[in-house]
Formats: structure tokens, C-alpha cells, sequence
């Protein structure tokens, strides 16, 4: 993550998700070996241990499964919508950083021919 390679791919991808209207959130990595995807429980493990195992729920699988699972819960509790649990809103409307966005639900009118008429 510290190559200015990926920090690019990052910039590349939050702009093409704007301009699609496409929501782009940054989730924190940090901690995701340790806490339990399914509980949220946090089991400490050193890094040679490759399978997660939580005592809290008896969750078992690979440690980097583990991690991406967390990520993605993170991630999706950005877009879920309070008090409404099971219904998640993947809107940027309110999102300050979003700018413009055009979501299916909102599409804009295209102005004018998108392929040039054939002859």
C-alpha cells in the first residue's frame, strides 16, 4: 500500500466511480486479521497461524478470508441505512466527498447522439 502505484489506482478508481455515480468508500485495514467476521470478536493469532479460529463463535477459515470478509462488512456498514437493518443504500448522495453523482435510480437525460448515425 505504500507504492505510489496503488495510490494512483486508488485516485484512479474514486474518480471513475464518481463519474459513473458509483459509490467509493476507504474502509480501515487496520485490525482486519484479528477481528471475527461473523461475531466481531477480536482473536489474537500470531502471523504464522494461517487458519482463523474464533473461541467466541467457532468460526473457522483462512486468515486472509477472514480478513476480506471484514473489509467488507466495513465497508458495507458505510452504505447500510440506520434503523433499517437488511436494507442497504448504495447511494453518495450525502457523502460530502461525492460530489455529483448519477445513480440508476436517477439517471440523467443524455443530450444528443451517443454513436455517430451510420451512413
Amino acid at each position: 500500500m505504500l507504492d505510489a502505484g496503488f495510490g494512483q489506482f486508488r485516485t484512479i478508481a474514486k474518480y471513475v466511480c464518481w463519474k459513473r455515480g458509483k459509490f467509493f468508500g476507504e474502509v480501515s485495514a487496520r485490525g482486519t486479521s484479528i477481528e471475527c467476521p461473523e461475531c466481531g470478536a477480536f482473536v489474537r493469532k500470531d502471523l504464522s497461524v494461517r487458519v482463523h479460529h474464533c473461541s467466541s463463535c467457532n468460526y473457522i477459515t483462512d486468515r486472509d478470508v477472514a480478513s476480506g470478509q471484514v473489509i467488507k462488512n466495513r465497508g458495507i456498514s458505510l452504505i447500510s441505512t440506520g434503523g433499517q437493518p437488511g436494507i442497504q443504500n448504495a447511494y453518495a448522495d450525502g457523502y460530502a466527498y461525492a460530489g455529483e453523482t448519477q445513480s440508476r435510480s436517477k439517471s440523467k437525460t443524455r443530450k444528443g447522439a451517443t454513436r455517430k448515425p451510420k451512413k
